[in-house]
């Protein structure tokens, strides 16, 4: 049973070692931490509330998806072949 956990776990790691080279996560990362960041700043900073509006909110989510759906066509190689 440890053994079984062990190779998993190595097998884990050896996919997460290349992660720093796929675009799609990093696509994600900025994204997704735009969006995250989004009510912090409206909380932060009164000024920012006419500027980030729902409408903003939700086209950033859409290039979110567009961008993930055109980013997977894209890719052809898996983390551990890059």
């Amino acid at each position: 049973m440890f053994s079984f956990l062990l190779d998993n776990w190595n097998d884990f790691c050896k996919k997460l070692c290349k992660v720093h080279k796929s675009f799609t996560i990093w696509f994600n990362a900025v994204i997704g931490s735009t969006m995250v960041a989004f009510p912090y700043a409206q909380d932060q900073w009164g000024m920012l509330h006419g500027i980030i509006n729902d409408v903003l909110y939700h086209t950033v989510f859409g290039v979110l998806v567009i961008g993930n759906i055109l980013i997977r066509f894209k890719t052809s190689k898996s983390l551990t072949d890059k």
